[in-house]
This record gives C-alpha cells, structure tokens and sequence, in this order.
C-alpha cells in the first residue's frame, strides 16, 4: 500500500503546469506540563503533540497527509511518523480513494468507522474505498430513482479503550447499496461487511491466538413525507472463531441490532423518537468467549441518547453497552413563543436479562424484558433520564438558557448489591454585548450526586461548576471554578484561568493553568474516563 500511494503521490505531482492546483492545511501544537491523579497516587504528566494536515487538490484529484508528533502523548501510546495518507479522485458521481480511509453505511449498525483522538480510539482502514451515484429521474420521470453503490476493504491494527484487551488484527471489507425512489422520498439500502479478525495473549510468554470470522449483512429504509422523517434498520452479525488460544474449534454466534427512529418538524413544535435494541452478544457474567464476541469495532450503532455540552452533565454520562442494551429517546423542540425555545428530552436503557445469583453464587440471567427496558429492577441495569432546557434571545449573539436534568444510572450489579449513581443538575448561562465587539459570557452548573459506592456517610456530595470569560476583538480571557464536597476524595477544588488571542486571521493561541477535573469522555457511545490534570496547557491552531 505504501509503495503504491508513493507512485501516486509522484504521479499526481507531475501533472502538467496548466492544470488549477490548490492547496490548504492546518496545524495543531498542544503542549501540557503539571501533574495528574491515576486514583492511587499523583503522578508527573508532561505530553507534547503536534499535528499538521495538508491537502492538495487538482481538478479531480485531492491528495491528503496527516504528520503526526505526540511524544510524549496526553493519551494513547506515543507516535510519530505520517497518520494519516490518501488520494482520491472524484468526477461525475464516481468517487475513489486509496489510503487512509472510513465509511459510514445507514446508520452504522454494521459500518460506522470512526477516529476520536481524546479517546484514542480510531477504527479507520488501510486500504481503498469507492462510491457511485447516479440519477435517473430523466428516465423515468414518474419514480425519479436513484441509485448509489459503496464499497470498502482494508486492513488494521486496533487498540481498545480498554487497555486490557489486546489489540485486534483486522483484515475487512464491505460493500453497500441505496436506491431512491421519488427523489429519495423512499430510501432502501443494503449492506453487507465481512471480516476477519486475530488477537494475541501472552500466557507464561507463549503467545496464544484466536481466529474470528465474521459475516454481517444490513438492511434498512428510510423516508421522507412533508414533515415525517423515519428511518429502521436491522443488522444480524454471525460470527465463528476457528480458532480459540491456539485450539482448533468451530464456535458459532448470531448477534443482532435493530435501530428506528421518526421524527416530526413543524413551524413551531418538532418531536423526534429513537429506539434501540442492540444484542450483538448477550452472554453471562462467566461466558469464556466474552473476549472475543461482540460488536466489531468498524461497527458504531447510534447510542440513543442525547449528547450535552454541559460539563457537568457530560462527565458522569451513559456509556453504551453495544453487546446487550435495549431503550429508547424521545426529544422535543417547542418555538411557538417568540424569541423561546424550549427542549425536553427523555432516554432510558436497560439489559434485555435480569441477573441473578444461583445456588452455586454463579450470576445467571433470567426473566427477558419485551419490547421496553426495565426501569425499576437493579438486575437489569436501568439508566434513565430527563432533560428540559430553556432558551431566549435577545437579538443578534444576546442570549440567556436555563436547564435542569435528573439521571439515574445502574453501573454495576453482583448477587444482591448494585453501584447505583443518581445525579441532579441545574445550571444557567448567558451572553451579553457590553460594547461593539465585545461581550461577556458565564454559567453556572449546580449538581447533587448519589453514589451508593462513595467513601461519604451521606452518599450525597455536591458539585459547583462556574466558568465566566470576557472577549475582545482577538482577546478572551476567564476562569473556571470547579467544587465538590466529596470531601472523601484526594481534592476537592479545582480553579483554572485561561487566555486566548488571536494572531492575524489564521492563528489562535490558547493558554491555560489551574487544575481540570476527571470525567468520563465520550464520543458515539464510546467512552474513556479521562484522569484530572493540574498544571499548565498551551494550544496553538492555525489554518492556512
């Protein structure tokens, strides 16, 4: 692959002086030094990162590269080299890259590749990808069909959040099909990926490894009728491992994954709705193949429910159990008062099984939920929540929101006990203009925790969340304050003062000290508790 991307590259180079280049890039320096707590000790944390991403293009041609520096890195192992590498061509509806390369069929209940790098998650392919469309609503002016085509193939080496798990040998390919009737009013599409995947542990220094094949087809419709918008999709994912640490073996599994949502939008009242039934393996507690089943990770179904920008809503949020979950989200958006916006929203998710201890203290599961989670029984580990925020506007950037939530989450379960979290958050933020080009902005977040695991007598501490900032035409400068009386904890108080400016109109310069606190991270369903940091942060972004 190498060698050919380095023809092409050379190839696309030598075009003639007459043909239209351009080119565009960026580049991200982050650089952090101060310290940060694992929960046993606190340890020194220094990471410098760079990332620099150009693009050239020609007239059908765009070539891409990503250089990469994190040496140390803030997260993940450290690297450096060349990332990201590609070229792709794109005329009359026919387009194809080779590289670096990523797909998203549907929804993404089979294909859904993805790259976060606060997490260090990254599911893209080495190889090519290729997609066509075309229109034949000329043709036949009555159904006005379309039709698209999709493939992909590649190989890679992936890293679980999960740093215990070792990494997956990946060698895939997919391929998927769209065709749309009456101007894509009516969308039916089909998708089918197969891969094969090897991981390898070390046991008492020999390596042991697992061979898994998978074949996952998809189908799904969707529409669009005036204000209706609906979409369904169902993926059946078969798997068989060959091989299990060394040992031949045949050992089969069907896991599936439905996903549906409708939605309503009107002049002044929208509402939509998402459910989900994911069981890409349900296993017991004790199951000996739980390492090697379960959702591939090219897969990243919708996790249902609402993603905040509220800090201290996002870092004690919901993370999706992809192999075993079923729920659902409902969320309305209310414009009939003028210059008011109003959203609710409600989720809820719970395990398709209830677990239960046996009479040899093994957990076993029983009593299988319908088509609705299971909200009151801990054995199924329910999660809800509800949402309601308020917002008005003042005219131009003028604003003022208002917001209260109320979560509940079952993050374990063993024989009779469970690690129940409950949390209610207010919270309130504005923006003013206080002259030409100039304004202020602040909010502030109140949060009460239940933790039936906490180190406090009252399991009941409380979290204040303030951040405030002032900006100028290419100056801001604020302060965030983070408290909590979980007094149990190594720390309590966590200040933090930032600046930013910018430098002529390509560069921007962020500059930060105090200390951050920890959280759990997620991006898609996908999450990483993210350790707090105390010390020293410099951001430089520039875009050329």
């Amino acid at each position: 692959m190498s060698r050919f991307l380095c023809i092409a590259f050379l190839l696309a180079f030598s075009v003639t002086a007459e043909a239209q280049v351009r080119a565009i890039g960026s580049n991200l320096l982050r650089i952090g030094d101060g310290q940060t707590d694992n929960g046993f000790t606190v340890l020194r944390k220094r990471y410098l990162e760079e990332i620099a991403n150009a693009r050239i293009f020609f007239e059908n041609l765009t070539i891409g590269l990503r250089y990469e520096l994190s040496d140390p890195s803030e997260v993940g192992p450290n690297f450096q080299g060349i990332r990201r590498r590609w070229i792709e061509y794109n005329k009359d509806g026919l387009e194809l890259q080779a590289g670096d390369v990523y797909a998203l069929y549907g929804r993404g209940l089979a294909v859904n590749m993805f790259e976060s790098r606060p997490l260090n998650y990254d599911s893209w392919l080495d190889g090519f990808s290729g997609s066509y469309s075309k229109n034949f609503a000329t043709l036949v002016p009555d159904l006005k069909p379309s039709l698209a085509v999709s493939a992909i193939g590649g190989n890679k080496l992936f890293f679980d959040i999960d740093t215990l798990r070792p990494a997956m040998n990946i060698s895939a390919r997919a391929i998927n099909g769209q065709i749309g009737l009456w101007s894509k009013k009516i969308t039916v599409g089909a998708s089918f990926i197969q891969a094969f995947t090897s991981t390898s542990r070390s046991i008492f220094g020999t390596p042991q490894f697992t061979h898994r094949e998978v074949n996952q087809p998809e189908i799904y419709v969707s529409f669009l009728a005036g204000p209706l918008d609906g979409f369904f999709g169902f993926t059946e994912e078969r798997s068989t491992l060959s091989v299990v640490r060394n040992t031949p073996d045949s050992v089969r599994h069907i896991g599936k994954g439905k996903y549906g949502s409708l939605s309503y939008s009107g002049e002044e009242f929208g509402i939509t709705l998402e459910y989900k039934d994911y069981e890409y393996f349900v296993h017991a507690i004790d199951n000996p193949y739980a390492e090697y089943f379960g959702k591939l990770p090219l897969s990243s179904p919708p996790e249902v429910y609402k993603e905040f920008t509220y800090t201290s809503l996002t870092r004690t949020t919901h993370a999706v159990n992809f192999n075993d979950e079923i729920g659902f989200q409902v969320e309305a958006n209310i414009t009939a008062i003028p210059d008011l916006t109003l959203t609710l929203n409600a989720a809820a998710s719970s395990r398709h099984y209830k677990r239960e201890t046996d009479s040899n203290f093994k957990i076993t599961q029983v009593d299988k939920v319908s088509a609705l989670p299971e909200f009151d029984n801990v054995a199924y580990y329910p999660f809800w929540e509800a949402f309601i925020e308020g917002e008005y506007s003042f005219g131009d950037l003028d604003y003022i929101k208002a917001f209260a939530h109320r979560r509940s989450d079952v993050i374990a379960f063993s024989g009779e006990e469970a690690d129940i979290k409950r949390s209610t958050t207010f919270g309130v933020k504005g923006q003013f203009a206080t002259q030409e080009a100039q304004s202020v902005v602040a909010s502030v977040e109140y949060q009460k925790m239940f933790d039936s695991q906490s180190r406090r007598e009252d399991e009941h501490p409380e979290n204040l969340y303030v951040v405030g900032q002032y900006s100028l035409p290419s100056l801001t400068f604020g302060g965030i304050f983070d408290f909590s009386t979980d007094y149990g904890q190594r720390r309590h108080i966590w200040p933090q003062a930032f600046v930013s400016t910018r430098i002529g109109g390509a560069h921007t310069v962020l500059v930060s000290y105090g200390a951050e606190r920890g959280g759990i991270n997620c991006t898609g369903g996908i999450c990483r508790f993210v350790p707090e940091f105390d010390g020293f942060r410099l951001t430089i972004t520039s875009q050329i």
